[in-house]
């Protein structure tokens, strides 16, 4: 569920597109993964996509903005059927 919310940073710089609600446990558990394997794959990218498992099981990929590490706000989630 989208909100028309423009998040922050913990600079106070804004995303430039509003999060996307996930549960607090769902949200902790991709911040965490993106969090891991940061450096070799998020590093210096604005917008990516990761891709796990949410918390029902189900595959999705998490679209989010980049700020740096663990400045992260995801704006499009979408099941991943691959």
């Amino acid at each position: 569920m989208k909100n028309n919310i423009m998040p922050i940073d913990s600079k106070g710089n804004f995303y430039s597109k509003p999060s996307f609600w996930l549960n607090p446990k769902e949200y902790a558990k991709i911040r965490s993964e993106i969090n891991q394997i940061y450096e070799t794959q998020y590093k210096n990218k604005r917008i990516a996509a990761h891709t796990s498992f949410g918390i029902d099981g189900k595959a999705y990929v998490y679209w989010f903005e980049n700020h740096g590490f663990d400045e992260y706000n995801i704006f499009y989630v979408v099941r991943d059927f691959h």
